[in-house]
Formats: structure tokens, C-alpha cells, sequence
């Protein structure tokens, strides 16, 4: 799950931006829940004494009461994890967000193509050391997620191939599907789905994975292959 916190006293504004942000994780087939708050201290009271950590922090920095740029600051004490954007009327600040170590300096209204490839970046580099616990016949078996290359139906089983690796887990390729992250996994053919960021080629009848492996693609998948190509063509 991508928690995502929004921080921005003007109602107009918070909407606008929430809406852009919805778009974008649909888009992106992200897991996300959005957090919308329209003063620092709202946020601060979240953050400090309920203890709740996100992801990714829009922060607007010219808030009545905190400042954006004293709360990213207050923040960053305790949290060198969460993402920080800057969203402003102006930008006369942009040099102190490298204080802060923050991502990003956007000007209101948001470029909604520019926060798409930031927000593309920052989710990707966040959960890119993620792992999964399959249950195989010798035992459990761990794996990251980004080492695995495909998921291919062998029988009443699931072939995941890694480049050090191939394992088998009793199940159906639906199945392991809806156990795995949505991202970054694109079902290709009836009994191949791919790990979209290990596909370094992709012609009109088959990817081609960065171990060289050659997968098929059905027509019936082609178009969700080629849109999720693009994507991460777009984001590396």
C-alpha cells in the first residue's frame, strides 16, 4: 500500500490535486490510500502523536500557522524516509528544499505529467527491494520481487524464474497473481504474466527479458503489455 499524505490549506487547491492523484494511481495500477490535510498542525498531530509514517508527502509551503518548509524541516529530525514534493504559488523556496532533502519543487497548478513521473520514480525505487515468501515443495523460499523475470503455468503448478533461479509453487497462475503486488506484474498470455521492469524488448509476438529469455504475448494481452512497456520505458 502507497501512503500518500496532502498537505494543503486551500480547499480548491487540495481537490485538484487529490483528483490528479487518483488519476495517476489508476493509471499506474498503484495500491495507494491519500491522507488530505488542510493545516500542519492537522498533519503534525497525525505524524508525531499518532505515529502515522507515509510514503510520499505533497506538501504546500505556504500554509497559515507551520510552514511547509519548517515542517519538512521538523519532519526530517525524526523521518528520512518519507518522499517530500514542494507544491507552491511560488519559487522563491525552491533552493531550500535541497535542505530537506526533498524530491521535488512543483508550481501551482501541478503539472499532472510531471507528478505522474515522480510519483512513477519515487513508488518504484520504494518497493523495488520488496519480497515474497513462496511456499515450494522443499520449503519456503524468498525472492524479490524485482528478481523475478516471469511466472509461467507448468501443470497444476507456477514456474517462477529468476536469473539465478527457477522454482515451483503449487497453484494456479490467477492465484499467485492476486498474492503478488499488482505492480509490477502484466499477465502476457494465458499461462505467462511478466515482471514489466525485467522486459528489455518487445516485439509483435513476444517480450524479451533481460536474461534473454524469450515469453510470448497473446493478442488478447498485447495492448496492457505494450501500454506497461511504454510506462516503464517513460519512468526509466
Amino acid at each position: 500500500m502507497y501512503k500518500v499524505a496532502l498537505c494543503e490549506d486551500e480547499k480548491v487547491f487540495s481537490e485538484a490535486q487529490k483528483k490528479i492523484c487518483q488519476d495517476i494511481f489508476s493509471k499506474l495500477n498503484i495500491e495507494y490510500h491519500i491522507s488530505v490535510f488542510q493545516n500542519n498542525n492537522d498533519f503534525l498531530n497525525a505524524f508525531i502523536d499518532n505515529g502515522k509514517r507515509y510514503d510520499l508527502l505533497l506538501l504546500d509551503i505556504l500554509m497559515e500557522g507551520t510552514d511547509g518548509m519548517a515542517l519538512a524541516r521538523r519532519i526530517r529530525k525524526t523521518d528520512k524516509e518519507t518522499t517530500i514534493i514542494f507544491i507552491t504559488s511560488s519559487p522563491d523556496y525552491a533552493l531550500q528544499g535541497y535542505d530537506v532533502e526533498a524530491m521535488h519543487y512543483l508550481i501551482k497548478p501541478v503539472d499532472s505529467g510531471k507528478l505522474e513521473r515522480l510519483i512513477y520514480a519515487d513508488y518504484h525505487s520504494r518497493f523495488l527491494n520488496q519480497i515474497f515468501m513462496f511456499e515450494t515443495r522443499d520449503g519456503k523460499k524468498r525472492i524479490a520481487i524485482k528478481d523475478i523475470i516471469c511466472l509461467e503455468t507448468a501443470g497444476r503448478k507456477v514456474g517462477v524464474t529468476t536469473p539465478q533461479s527457477l522454482i515451483f509453487v503449487s497453484g494456479k497462475l490467477t492465484d499467485l497473481l492476486n498474492q503478488l503486488p499488482k505492480e509490477p506484474f502484466v499477465r502476457c498470455h494465458q499461462a505467462y504474466a511478466i515482471n514489466i521492469r525485467n522486459i528489455r524488448e518487445l516485439t509483435k509476438q513476444d517480450v524479451i527479458a533481460v536474461d534473454g529469455k524469450v515469453i510470448p504475448v497473446s493478442r488478447t494481452f498485447m495492448k496492457d503489455v505494450q501500454k506497461a512497456f511504454m510506462r516503464q520505458m517513460r519512468g526509466s
